[in-house]
Order: C-alpha cells, then sequence, then structure tokens
C-alpha cells in the first residue's frame, strides 16, 4: 500500500474496512495517517502528533496515543481531544464501554505495573489488576495489549526471563 521511504507501522482497519489507518513520519514526526483500501493518497488525520490509531467501535472518532496520553479526533475531522492523561503507545485497548490500558510501576518500587479501565460513561478510572513489583509488563508498541471481542478477556505480555551474555572477539585486527 505504501512506497515511500518514510517510517510506516502500526495499521489498523476503520471499522466499515474502507481504511487503514497507520503511523507514518513523513512530517517528520509521528502522526496518525488513513488510506483508502482500494488505493490513493493518504490523508493526515492528526496534526499534533500520534502513534496506534484505533477507530471506534460505532466509526465516529480515532483514538490514539502520543506522549501524555490516549487522544481522539472525530474520522472526519475535527479537534483533537486527549482523553486519558495515563497510557502509552500499544499498551492500551479501545472497547466500546472504555479503554483498557497499563500503567508502569511507580518510580518508588512499593508495587509493579497495572491494568486499569477508563468508563466512556462515567470518567473514571478503576484498576483492573495490580501485579506484584516482580511483574515486569512489556510496555513497547510491538506488544500491545488486546481485549476478546466479549470483553471478557485481557492479552497481554509479561516478560517472565531477560538475560545477555558476554561474548569476546578475539585477534579483531
Amino acid at each position: 500500500m505504501t512506497t515511500e521511504a518514510w517510517k510506516q507501522n502500526r495499521p489498523s482497519w476503520s471499522k466499515d474496512g474502507r481504511w487503514i489507518y497507520f503511523t507514518s513520519n513523513r512530517t517528520g514526526d509521528s502522526q496518525i495517517w488513513k488510506m483508502p483500501v482500494q488505493g490513493g493518497a493518504a490523508v493526515q488525520v492528526t496534526k499534533r502528533g500520534g502513534n496506534d490509531a484505533i477507530e471506534s467501535v460505532d466509526g465516529d472518532f480515532v483514538y490514539y496515543a502520543k506522549s501524555g496520553g490516549i487522544w481522539r479526533t472525530p474520522v472526519a475531522g475535527g479537534e483533537e481531544t486527549q482523553i486519558l492523561d495515563q497510557g502509552w503507545a500499544g499498551g492500551w485497548a479501545l472497547t466500546s464501554q472504555g479503554i483498557c490500558f497499563r500503567v508502569p510501576p511507580p518510580d518508588n518500587g512499593s508495587s509493579g505495573p497495572a491494568i486499569k479501565f477508563y468508563a466512556f460513561d462515567t470518567h473514571q478510572v478503576t484498576t483492573i489488576r495490580q501485579f506484584s513489583r516482580e511483574v515486569r509488563m512489556m510496555n513497547s508498541s510491538n506488544m500491545p495489549l488486546s481485549i476478546s471481542p466479549d470483553g471478557r478477556w485481557i492479552l497481554y505480555a509479561q516478560m517472565d526471563h531477560a538475560g545477555s551474555d558476554l561474548m569476546l572477539v578475539e585477534n579483531f585486527r
């Protein structure tokens, strides 16, 4: 679909299946774009930055992450509005009732990461699961949080083992 030299990633479908949303740095910074599935020029959706676009269940808004939380803008264009001041790229998922998101552990080490839920109707954040400080969750956009279609299950990546080896290169000159 794209052949330009820019970085373009994290594609997602529009609810009607006619558009592909994606993140691109073609303007010099990460922005949300969309392209018609049948071909044609890409259309810039955000103007003030964004990553990891997901269209709302009703198809009215595009939600996306950027520094400082989760934002949205109307599919037809318009005001970019911050919805949540928490969450990071890849660390959230959208449902018809709200946003499920990961939060990192506090700097003081008193507990581990958590999975929380922001309800659209009440604007309240509740903790779904608080992990012990020994748990390490992946916070990369390559390891997204996912919600089952019925909203009953959350899928996430947890780092259980990490390691590295020291290597010696002999006679390298």
